[in-house]
């Protein structure tokens, strides 16, 4: 009888083993991600930094204005065609010769075709 009780141990030590190492696995994989956010939330901090120190030096030394700044940007968010507030790339193929460009030039980088523009620009 204490044969069979054993028995029935082993296999819930091992389901317990189981769990105990997918436990583990989890912990390891949630420092892993909560490492990669602390480093994008770093990056994102530097780009920022970097960022606005690059548009105070613009704006100092050749005189752009905010407004021209924002104007800008919104010409950019919309070469989509969808004012979102960042800049998505879509494939746009050019009427001229054919080939796939991104959204992000206003021409084709192939031969050089201009883009229309969204009518809201």
């Amino acid at each position: 009888m204490a044969g069979i009780w054993l028995a029935g141990m082993q296999g819930t030590g091992q389901g317990d083993l189981i769990r105990s190492q997918e436990l583990t696995v989890a912990r390891e994989q949630s420092s892993m991600m909560a490492r990669e956010l602390k480093d994008l939330n770093h990056q994102i901090a530097r780009l920022s930094l970097l960022n606005q120190a690059l548009w105070e030096l613009i704006r100092e030394r050749i005189k752009v204005t905010d407004a021209e700044l924002e104007q800008k940007a919104r010409e950019v968010d919309l070469r989509d065609g969808v004012e979102d507030g960042c800049v998505t790339n879509t494939p746009l193929q050019c009427p001229r010769c054919g080939r796939v460009s991104n959204s992000k030039h206003w021409k084709c980088l192939y031969c050089g075709q201009d883009f229309e523009k969204p009518a809201m620009l």
